[in-house]
């Protein structure tokens, strides 16, 4: 993708052929080092090798790659197929971050827990067959099997509303 955005810098304009073909190869070599430190199953070496040839077909004015003819269009064919699994990553990604825990104790806020024996502010409560101290913040009076929301967790002990 890096490739196709500095080859469109300068078939737009925006920079000169000499500092487009110096730009592809720093960047290409860049991305062929940077693969060895980031598990990227290879697109970041693909972008770079995109680079590197990028850069020797602007300076050479050949766009042959070992025999075979790689056009302008099969270069930002690939950058946009790269782009796209990128977009869908990062979508995929916010949309996991706004889901809510389900694990932990930001998971257990806010669910159901049936009274096993409760005497005025303290008790034990059962959720998902495990057994936690439970305790609340005014007196109640609860009777087994009652039904009651996790409001906060201290420590071991949960903090409970009617």
């Amino acid at each position: 993708m890096i490739a196709s955005l500095i080859t469109a810098m300068y078939l737009l304009g925006f920079i000169s052929q000499d500092s487009a073909i110096s730009s592809l190869y720093i960047a290409g070599i860049l991305l062929i080092i940077a693969e060895l430190g980031v598990v990227s199953f290879g697109l970041i070496a693909l972008n770079g090798l995109l680079a590197l040839y990028a850069g020797y077909a602007l300076q050479t004015g050949n766009d042959l790659l070992f025999g075979i003819t790689m056009g302008w269009p099969i270069l930002f064919g690939i950058a946009f197929v790269e782009f796209s699994i990128i977009a869908s990553i990062i979508s995929v990604h916010l949309w996991l971050r706004r889901r809510k825990s389900t694990t932990g104790k930001e998971g257990m806020i806010g669910t159901k827990a049936k009274i096993l024996k409760w005497n005025g502010k303290k008790g034990s409560v059962t959720i998902d067959g495990e057994i936690w101290k439970a305790s609340s913040e005014k007196e109640m009076d609860l009777n087994p099997d009652d039904e009651v929301t996790v409001k906060s967790i201290d420590k071991l002990n949960l903090i409970i509303t009617a």
